[in-house]
């Protein structure tokens, strides 16, 4: 019983963790320039970025290829 009240708290915590994230990343694209916005999922996870094909990540960024291969540039 004790293990379940203790699943049920971590899963609480994870989907509020997955909710704020939600919420900065709409933030974010909301307010941010394209370049701030680059620069801060870089900073965020940079790995997964450079491995991920350029027309991914601008689809995730909601900006073209082009747009982004000039803000990589800059």
């Amino acid at each position: 019983m004790n293990q379940n009240k203790n699943l049920k708290e971590f899963w609480k915590i994870i989907m509020q963790q997955l909710v704020i994230q939600q919420i900065e990343r709409e933030k974010d694209l909301l307010f941010a320039s394209p370049k701030e916005h680059y620069n801060g999922v870089l900073q965020i996870s940079q790995q997964v970025f450079q491995e991920t094909p350029n027309k991914y990540f601008a689809s995730y960024l909601i900006m073209t290829p082009e747009t982004l291969s000039s803000l990589k540039k800059s």
